[in-house]
């Protein structure tokens, strides 16, 4: 029976960590630049365009407005696949977590410390949860339930940190959660809310490997073997509990089988998940059930759970796991992979201990698909994406009835400038200046038309 897949809130249960992983397995997209005079024009499929230019001291982005803004690239001819040439500016986004950009919200940092920070202080040597720091201020997106239709969010490698409902309990393990990321780049949608859905397209871009591997399976051929572009899940399984993985899956998303995967210790099936009848190889099953040393909120580094409950930042199995081949710092290597609700796990077994199982870089990913053009596939109709709303700094969540003023941002120098925002309602604000001189300026911004929105009621 077609359902639409679970809404942001509905796998979860009671928990007190988010999780992540490092890019041991893959590298960064590539940094925004700053400095200079870079420009950045993208022509539309039909006849809109978005110039970003982004100089010294001034961060710039004007993308029209009216009807949707549709900006594409240059499509290789072998994938598919366009530059992203939508620019962000550096004072609003850079991936690999090191531009210092504050949380959001005191909360973000909170579910950020507990894992990573021991991580970061050099403490443990493991895979990094979420990643090094933010990989962007505060932006708000839509949400139907959310304050105004609204709700903040944050970006880090591997997924994205979001506060649905801003007057929840705070000590609440659930009132930061992560959203079906993976589902939405698989399926070719966007969810707007518990069960909002826009449509924008699939993502062909590779789940492990380097920034542009032509080797890896893209979440788009996911939908092979996982939930197809209506988020249904068509591709379930019986229990294999005992026997080893040895399925493979390439770039396209075509199967085949290698039984010399079956002697490689770890990939015997550990667990079969009922909720979404898939199967979970041991290897993945520990990492998910992992003990390890996590910062208290007395700061104390002490050994616990690193996820409870063990789902709680990857969501329930979406697929089967499947071995693919994928460029890793240059090298090709085999990789297990396998889709969950909101990461993807990978497991390379030459890795050093502590990072041979990751989460894929999620959120870079999905930042990039959403917001800079990045991963279409040959023949899809190109859909617009719209540039980030940046969220007021210093405050728990956006004021709905005005617009307050903007405080410091760190990674831009001189005066930071946004105008206008396609695809987002409200008023786009922009950052400042943090550390330098500059001021921050705003310009309201109109809601942008042309963007359907469809409303499907999810089945239990």
């Amino acid at each position: 029976m077609s359902k639409r897949w679970f809404s942001a809130a509905a796998t979860l249960g009671v928990a007190s960590v988010m999780f992540g992983a490092a890019a041991m397995a893959q590298t960064t997209t590539p940094t925004p630049t700053m400095g200079g005079a870079a420009t950045a024009t993208a022509t539309a499929g039909a006849a809109s365009t978005v110039t970003s230019t982004v100089a010294t001291g001034t961060a710039v982005t004007t993308p029209t407005m009216g009807s949707t803004v549709v900006a594409t690239g240059t499509t290789t001819a072998t994938t598919g696949t366009p530059v992203p040439t939508v620019g962000v500016p550096a004072a609003v986004y850079v991936p690999g977590g090191t531009a210092n950009f504050p949380f959001a919200h005191p909360a973000f940092q909170r579910v950020w410390e507990r894992t990573d920070a021991p991580v970061k202080s050099g403490q443990v040597s493991r895979t990094w949860f979420w990643g090094p720091g933010p990989n962007t201020v505060g932006l708000i997106e839509a949400y139907r339930e959310g304050p105004g239709g609204r709700h903040l969010v944050q970006y880090f490698d591997k997924s994205r940190m979001e506060i649905n409902n801003p007057n929840a309990n705070q000590t609440d393990p659930f009132f930061v959660t992560n959203g079906l990321l993976t589902v939405d780049l698989i399926s070719g949608s966007i969810q707007e809310g518990d069960a909002t859905f826009r449509e924008f397209h699939p993502a062909c871009i590779p789940m492990s490997g380097d920034f542009g591997d032509t080797l890896a399976p893209t979440y788009f051929a996911f939908q092979k073997v996982s939930v197809n572009g209506d988020r249904v899940d068509t591709h379930q399984a019986t229990s294999r509990v005992g026997q080893p993985i040895t399925a493979t899956i390439d770039r396209n998303g075509n199967v085949g089988n290698d039984p010399s995967k079956a002697n490689i210790q770890g990939v015997q099936v550990s667990q079969f998940i009922s909720e979404t009848k898939h199967n979970i190889p041991a290897v993945f099953w520990n990492f998910l059930n992992e003990q390890g040393p996590v910062r208290n909120a007395q700061g104390q580094v002490v050994q616990e759970q690193l996820i409870q409950p063990w789902f709680f930042a990857s969501g329930y199995p979406i697929s089967e796991p499947y071995w693919a081949r994928a460029t890793i710092s240059g090298t090709v290597r085999d990789v297990l992979i396998q889709a969950y609700e909101r990461r993807a796990l990978t497991y390379v077994p030459n890795n050093p201990p502590g990072f041979q199982v990751e989460m894929a870089n999620i959120g870079q990913h999905y930042f990039d698909w959403r917001y800079r053009n990045f991963g279409y596939c040959a023949g899809s109709t190109v859909t617009p994406p719209g540039q980030p709303t940046v969220a007021p700094t210093g405050t728990v969540f956006p004021d709905t009835t005005g617009t307050p003023a903007a405080t410091g941002t760190a990674g831009a120098t001189g005066t930071a400038v946004a105008t206008g925002t396609a695809g987002a309602t409200g008023t786009a604000v922009a950052t400042g200046t943090a550390g330098a001189a500059g001021t921050a300026t705003t310009t309201p911004s109109p809601a942008a038309t042309g963007t359907a929105t469809a409303t499907m009621t999810s089945t239990p």
